[in-house]
């Protein structure tokens, strides 16, 4: 059985993990492998890879849903307004044009019977 423990690896490795990482040793039993120990790096904050070559740039989805999301609450309220807004205007313009109807009508009754009168 082969038990892996890893310990921090001396100066001669110190140049083996890159910016900044860590090196460690797993020490293995030579029955287990060739290679009578293991490096390995522990990397910092925004680097990855074997030897913590590559940058790890953190998801910009997050980010991208979060604008997406901003974007479709604004655009829901700024058409909510205008439906509204249209709604609004509609129903203003129906009702003037069954005041002025009314009105109208009532002028028309009063013109009738005034020429009714007249003509009696």
């Amino acid at each position: 059985m082969c038990l892996n423990h890893e310990e921090p690896s001396g100066p001669s490795h110190r140049s083996f993990c890159l910016n900044g990482g860590m090196c460690y040793v797993i020490p293995t039993i030579p029955k287990c492998s060739s290679l009578s120990k293991i490096l390995f790096c522990r990397c910092i904050e925004n680097y990855t890879g074997a030897r913590c070559e590559e940058v790890f740039l953190p998801s910009s989805s997050i980010q991208t849903k979060s604008d997406l999301f901003a974007a479709f609450v604004s655009l829901t309220i700024l058409l909510g307004t205008l439906i509204i807004g249209a709604l609004y205007l509609l129903f203003r313009k129906g009702h003037l044009q069954r005041t002025s109807s009314v009105q109208y009508d009532i002028n028309l009754v009063e013109t009738s019977s005034t020429s009714a009168h007249h003509s009696e």
